[in-house]
């Protein structure tokens, strides 16, 4: 994931999304690269995380 953020910043990216279920052990990892909780359902979070 570190790989694909860099990726992304290296192509001029500024900012990228993801969703993932709440109850997914991986939002702990999102969170520790810089993701943030930009909308929240029911049942998952778009998340949002600037490169």
């Amino acid at each position: 994931m570190k790989a694909m953020l860099q990726f992304l910043k290296d192509k001029g990216y500024k900012q990228t999304f993801l969703s993932v279920q709440k109850a997914n052990y991986a939002v702990n990892m999102y969170r520790k690269l810089g993701f943030e909780v930009a909308i929240e359902n029911e049942e998952e979070y778009i998340m949002l995380c600037k490169v």
